[in-house]
């Protein structure tokens, strides 16, 4: 299981998420204003496949 680590951030117009895979865990940013945190997960899982079925999300606050 990888843990992936959400924030919400205000990213620039255009940049609705942004992410590092740091091999044990991944961290993402969206900003909510741009995608939802669903839409964000999803389109993670396209850019880190290894992550689906394969993630436990933690809220960073």
């Amino acid at each position: 299981m990888t843990d992936v680590r959400v924030e919400r951030e205000t990213l620039d117009c255009g940049i609705p998420m942004m992410y590092r895979d740091c091999g044990t865990h991944v961290r993402l940013a969206h900003d909510p204003q741009q995608m939802d945190e669903a839409a964000a997960l999803a389109l993670l899982c396209l850019k880190v496949p290894r992550l689906v079925g394969n993630l436990e999300v933690r809220r960073v606050h």
